[in-house]
């Protein structure tokens, strides 16, 4: 049981081998074994590597409750903790990543200091499509994902405010009108970005579009975006979760209008997770709980 749910999770057995220590021809021969005695296919070939049939994945729900309950007797009757280890693989939107992602890793890796996570940081589309093609196991995006593959669960909200340099006239004036914004040279994300598309969809709200704005540059990189802005190119929005923007910069507000959205943790419904990765969807969860984000 133990060698078919790594080869599941891992959708390899060479992947599963390395994780067990053992031969791929162990792995395969257990395999084998298995589906033998049970008389159904398990696997079926993909490329390079396997996936579970629909037998495979109703066994794999067994072997995991079978699994956790044999990890579990042994810490409660033995007093042996096994340690959780295994590589995690996040692909995650820029804010997400500057502003929660971190937060989050800092508090796992203390629960689980075996975990070896690993960052991909993008935009909202690549990371939401990482994860659905299995190249990453979770992703933290800022826009609920088009494909029904994905499950998507509110982690937090955030909003996108204007920001401008230190020494631009809006500066001490604090606040601004919409059709002042249309007189502005503008910085924005690139398509793509669940930011750009958030501001797209508040603008819409008012019977505007980014055409209808003077758009100076578009940029894949908010530190970029914050340097430009700090060197007079342009104004932006950019997340008020980051503090950054309270040092040499300052935030406009712009009368009657509101750049707000969700943060999102995504993941593919239709793979199976590795332990890594479901012990840090438990620990959201939970942490969820904790800050008031289920409500």
């Amino acid at each position: 049981m133990r060698t078919f749910a790594a080869a599941a999770e891992r959708e390899s057995f060479t992947r599963a081998a390395e994780s067990l220590n053992l031969t791929q021809a162990a792995v395969s021969q257990q395999v084998a074994a298995l589906q033998k005695e049970l008389g159904t296919e398990l696997f079926e070939r993909r490329g390079r590597g396997v996936c579970l049939t629909a037998a495979g994945r109703q066994l794999y729900e067994y072997a995991r409750q079978i699994l956790d309950l044999v990890a579990e007797a042994s810490r409660q009757v033995g007093g042996a903790k096994s340690p959780v280890s295994g590589h995690l693989r996040i692909a995650t939107s820029s804010v997400p990543a500057e502003c929660l992602v971190p937060e989050l890793l800092a508090v796992f890796r203390v629960r689980f200091p075996e975990v070896r996570e690993s960052l991909a940081v993008s935009d909202s589309q690549m990371a939401a499509a990482a994860v659905e093609a299995g190249e990453a196991d979770l992703g933290f995006v800022g826009e609920l994902p088009g494909s029904s593959a994905l499950e998507a669960t509110a982690v937090g909200d955030d909003e996108l405010v204007l920001i401008v340099a230190a020494d631009h006239p809006l500066a001490d004036k604090g606040t601004t009108t919409l059709k002042q914004l249309r007189r502005e040279a503008l910085i924005v994300r690139e398509p793509g970005s669940g930011s750009r598309r958030c501001l797209e969809r508040a603008l819409d709200e008012h019977g505007l579009s980014l055409a209808d704005l003077e758009i100076a540059m578009e940029v894949n990189s908010n530190d970029a975006i914050r340097a430009a802005v700090e060197r007079g190119v342009g104004i932006a929005f950019l997340s008020q979760r980051d503090k950054r923007h309270e040092v040499g910069l300052a935030s406009v507000k712009i009368r009657g209008f509101r750049v707000r959205r969700q943060l999102y943790l995504i993941r593919n419904t239709g793979r199976i997770l590795a332990t890594p990765a479901r012990q840090f969807l438990q620990f959201v969860e939970e942490w969820r709980q904790d800050t008031g984000c289920d409500k």
